[in-house]
């Protein structure tokens, strides 16, 4: 019985064997029939397949190592502490602010001779209303003149500051110009602070009013308040009207016209006009005598009384005088 048992295990493992070795046989025939369609491909995927194989291995247990090893050195090594703390002292690094923008304040005052004061009138409003800007006051004197003169105040941005004084030179011949900037930066941050620090004490007072219920409390508060709300306005005032300069800058302009020798008047109506100005002074000269005799007349009653009595005073004294001592020989 135990002899039949073994022949029959003998038997399944040589059936076995057999089965294998016909696999096999297969595998080969079908890998030779894909290497003769294809050799490079199939040699190239087998080699790589074995190589990877071969190598899978070998690279666990590099990358186990090398993993240990860097747990290993990482404590130890400077190089990698100082790394990893640059790494993060710049990711905890602020960023720079940017740089901020100057406020500047800039005037300008620039006399102009030119041939025409009222052309050249004309062109100057056409150049600031090119530049961006506006004629804030303007006056003349003796337009039918033969020497006009015309000042102009203009309001023009401060970044075509430049090149509107440079059109305004050219409308003639410069006479004298005068150019001066104020930095007002500080002034504006430090009114910016003033106001954020005013507003943080109104809204302190606010909380403090609502919380109150006594009448004097509530007085008091309410006073301190109203000082702290006026200081406000007033500085909000001042940087408005100081941030409003900065970005508007200040011309005068002065347009002079050339003097031309015997130039006949632009008024047609001159002698008419000189007459009317020589009788209206003649009359007013004559109204002022005869007021000064209403006046005389109306206080008549009180100076010739006056006037008599001095007079009778002084009679005497004349009589005097008009007799002479006899001369003694």
């Amino acid at each position: 019985m135990k002899m039949w048992l073994v022949n029959l295990r003998r038997g399944m493992i040589s059936a076995a064997t057999l089965i294998s070795v016909i696999g096999f046989a297969a595998g080969c025939g079908s890998g030779h029939m894909a290497a003769n369609s294809s050799p490079e491909a199939s040699g190239a995927s087998a080699s790589m397949e074995f190589a990877d194989s071969a190598k899978a291995p070998a690279m666990l247990m590099k990358s186990e190592g090398a993993s240990s090893r860097n747990q290993a050195i990482a404590p130890s090594s400077p190089m990698a502490g100082r790394q990893i703390d640059g790494g993060a002292a710049l990711a905890k690094a602020p960023m720079a602010p940017p740089a901020q923008v100057r406020q500047v304040i800039r005037r300008a005052e620039l006399v102009v001779r030119v041939e025409n004061v009222e052309k050249a009138e004309k062109t100057v409003g056409s150049i600031v209303r090119g530049a961006g800007g506006y004629v804030e006051t303007a006056s003349s004197t003796d337009l039918a003149s033969a020497h006009p003169v015309l000042d102009i105040a203009l309001r023009i941005p401060v970044e075509t500051f430049d090149a509107t004084i440079a059109k305004f030179e050219a409308l003639g011949v410069r006479l004298s110009k005068k150019v001066g900037s104020e930095d007002v930066t500080g002034q504006l941050v430090d009114m910016d602070a003033r106001l954020k620090t005013l507003r943080a004490q109104e809204d302190v007072y606010r909380d403090m009013l609502k919380n109150r219920t006594q009448l004097d409390d509530v007085f008091n508060i309410q006073s301190q308040l109203t000082q702290v709300r006026t200081q406000i306005e007033s500085i909000s005032g001042q940087r408005k009207s100081q941030a409003g300069l900065a970005a508007m800058s200040t011309i005068s302009l002065t347009l002079q016209q050339n003097a031309i020798a015997n130039a006949p008047t632009s008024d047609p109506n001159w002698m008419a006009q000189t007459w009317a100005e020589a009788s209206s002074g003649a009359s007013g000269a004559f109204r002022i005598a005869f007021a000064g005799l209403v006046w005389i007349l109306a206080f008549s009653p009180f100076w010739i009384p006056v006037l008599l009595i001095l007079r009778k005073a002084a009679k005497p004294l004349t009589e005097k005088k008009s007799v002479a001592p006899p001369h003694s020989f």
